[in-house]
C-alpha cells in the first residue's frame, strides 16, 4: 500500500475559514516521532486499535493524523488512495473509552468497505477541501503538546489534482457503516457497547459548534437503536459485553512512550558523540625529539598549570630547552593540520593529564572525548558561578591574558573561589562540553545562556584602544560603525563598560 504525503488541491468555489489549516501527518509517523510522551501513546495506540480493526474488515486504507482541535473523523480519498482521517479534538473528547473511539474507526473503515465514497463522489454532495500539504513534513509542531516530528510524512506526494474529499453520508449510508462496524468491533475483540456509548456522547454535543462530526455524521436515536439490535443479533460472548470502560492510553503506554523517546535522544546523542573514526597515521604519532604524542600533551598540560615563571622548571624535568619544545610544538601542529583526527588524540591526552584540585574533572573530559559519551561527574561548580567567571574574564582579554594579566584575574576574580587560572580553564572546557552535549540532545537554551556572558574580543579591545589613544568613553555612550579610535576602526555599536 501507498505511504504517501497528501497533496490537495484548494477549489475557490468552496468557501474556506481564515484560519491556519490543520497539519496531517501519517499516524504511524506520530507513534515513531512525536517528543510528546502523551501524542506518542494516543498515536501508538490508535494504530493498534486500526491494525485490528482493518484486518477484521479486509479494508486497506491509510491512517492519517490531524491536528484539527474539532471532535471529528471521516473517511476520504486521495485519487486511488482510500484514507481514514483522525483529528486530535476527537481523540481528547473520547481518550477515556478505548471501545468508542474504535466504534469511529470502524465506522470509518465501513464506509470505504461499502464504497460510500465512490457513489458520493459521483453525486458530488458535500464536498469539502483541507488544506494543500506537499511532501515531507520536517520539525512541525504538533497539536498542543507542541511534539516535534522528523519526517513524519514520508514517500512521494500525490500527482497534482488529486482532492481530498469529506463526503456527506446519507442516513442508510451511516446505518450500514454502523452496522458493519459493531460486526468488526466483535471481530476484533472490542466491546461493542462502544458504539452506543459513541452514540450516546455525540447526541450529548448536539448544538457545540466544537463537535464538527456532527455536520457529516448525523446522530439520532435511530442510529442508537440500530446498533442496539444489531449487537443483539450478533450475540456476543457475555465476557466481551461485561468489559470494563478502558483509556485508550493508560499508565503503562505512557511510561513506554516516555522510554522510548528517552531511548531514542541517547542513541541521537550517541551518534553525535561519537570519536571520529578516522585512521592516525604511523608516521603522526611518531615521537618528535623523542617526545610522544602523549607525552607532549602532559607537558603541554603542565606548562599551562606552571606558567611562565614555572616554564623552564617543567622543560627541564623533561630534559627539554625552549628551543627544543619550540621544535616539538611545531612539529605537532604541524602534523595536526594535516591529520585533524590527531587533535582529537591529544586533547583526550591533554586533559587526561589534568592536575590540581580540578584533576578529577579533567579525567572525567578526557573519557567523554575517548569514549563518546557523556559526562559522568558533578559540575566542579554551579553554572551561574561558570558564567561569572566567564564574563569577568572574558573582559580582561581571557583566553589571550599574559603573566600579570593571569596574576592579575586570579587576585582580583579567581582568588575569591578557591580557583588559579589554570583551574578555570579546565571548568570551563568542562562546562563547554556538557552544555554541548546537552545542545545535542535538543536543549540549546543553555549553551546560548553560558555564552552570552561571553564579551567578545572586538568588545574588550575597542574599550583598551581608546584608552591608549587618550579618549575616555562615558556609559552608555554608542560608538557607531565606521568610527576610528586612535587609528583603529571600529565597527559595531556597542555600550562602553568603562566609566
Amino acid at each position: 500500500m501507498l505511504r504517501c504525503s497528501l497533496l490537495v488541491l484548494l477549489l475557490s468555489a468552496v468557501p474556506l475559514v481564515c484560519r491556519a489549516a490543520p497539519e496531517l501527518y501519517l499516524a504511524e509517523s506520530v507513534a515513531r516521532e512525536a517528543q510528546s510522551a502523551q501524542l506518542r501513546a494516543t498515536a501508538t495506540e490508535l494504530e493498534a486499535i486500526y491494525a485490528d480493526l482493518a484486518q477484521a474488515s479486509g479494508v486497506d486504507a491509510i491512517l492519517v493524523w490531524s491536528t484539527a482541535a474539532d471532535i471529528n473523523a471521516f473517511a476520504t480519498m486521495a485519487g486511488d488512495d482510500k484514507i481514514v482521517i483522525v483529528q486530535e479534538g476527537l481523540l481528547d473528547a473520547f481518550n477515556g473509552d478505548r471501545d468508542a473511539v474504535a466504534a469511529v474507526l470502524a465506522h470509518e473503515l465501513a464506509h470505504h468497505q461499502a464504497d460510500h465514497l465512490r457513489e458520493g463522489k459521483r453525486k458530488r454532495e458535500g464536498v469539502q477541501v483541507l488544506g494543500a500539504i506537499l511532501g515531507a513534513v520536517v520539525g512541525a509542531q504538533v497539536g498542543k503538546e507542541s511534539g516535534e516530528l522528523a519526517g513524519a510524512l514520508a514517500g512521494t506526494a500525490v500527482g497534482v489534482g488529486s482532492g481530498l474529499l469529506v463526503l456527506k453520508f446519507s442516513r442508510n449510508q451511516e446505518l450500514e457503516a454502523d452496522r458493519l462496524a459493531v460486526g468488526w468491533m466483535i471481530a476484533a475483540g472490542y466491546n461493542p457497547d462502544g458504539m452506543l456509548r459513541l452514540q450516546t456522547a455525540l447526541g450529548e454535543l448536539g448544538g457545540k459548534r466544537s463537535a464538527s462530526i456532527l455536520s457529516t455524521h448525523p446522530t439520532s436515536a435511530k442510529r442508537y437503536k440500530d446498533a442496539q439490535k444489531q449487537i443483539a443479533k450478533l450475540a456476543p460472548e457475555p465476557e466481551l459485553l461485561a468489559a470494563a470502560v478502558t483509556p485508550l492510553v493508560q499508565a503503562d503506554d505512557l511510561a513506554k512512550a516516555e522510554a522510548d523517546i528517552a531511548n531514542a535522544k541517547q542513541e541521537q546523542l550517541a551518534a553525535a558523540l561519537k570519536p571520529s573514526s578516522a585512521e592516525v597515521s604511523a608516521a603522526a604519532l611518531a615521537p618528535i625529539e623523542g617526545i610522544s604524542l602523549d607525552t607532549y600533551a602532559a607537558i603541554s598540560n603542565q606548562l599551562v598549570q606552571a606558567g611562565e615563571s614555572g616554564r623552564t622548571k617543567v622543560l627541564s624535568r623533561h630534559g627539554l630547552d625552549a628551543t627544543e619544545m619550540d621544535r616539538v610544538n611545531q612539529g605537532y601542529m604541524t602534523r595536526m593540520r594535516a591529520e585533524p583526527a590527531l587533535m582529537q588524540r591529544y586533547s583526550v591526552a591533554y586533559f587526561r593529564a589534568t592536575q590540581g584540585k580540578l584533576a578529577a574533572w579533567g579525567r572525567d573530559l578526557a573519557d567523554s572525548y575517548e569514549n563518546g559519551q557523556p559526562l559522568k561527574l558533578d559540575p566542579p561548580y554551579s553554572m551561574a558561578q561558570a558564567k561569572t567567571l566567564l564574563a569577568a574574564l572574558s573582559a580582561r582579554g581571557a583566553p589571550q591574558l599574559d603573566e600579570a594579566g593571569i596574576a592579575s584575574a586570579e587576585k582580583d576574580v579567581l582568588g575569591a573561589y578557591g580557583l588559579s587560572y589554570y583551574d578555570f580553564q579546565i571548568g570551563h572546557n568542562w562546562w563547554s562540553r556538557q552544555l554541548k552535549i546537552e545542545a545535542m540532545a535538543g536543549d540549546s537554551a543553555p549553551l546560548q545562556d553560558y555564552y552570552s556572558a561571553m564579551q567578545t574580543k572586538q568588545d574588550a579591545s575597542r574599550s583598551e584602544s581608546a584608552e591608549a589613544s587618550g579618549v575616555h568613553i562615558g556609559k552608555g555612550v554608542k560608538i557607531g560603525n565606521n568610527v576610528k579610535i586612535g587609528g583603529e576602526p571600529v565597527s559595531a555599536d556597542s555600550d562602553s563598560p568603562r566609566d
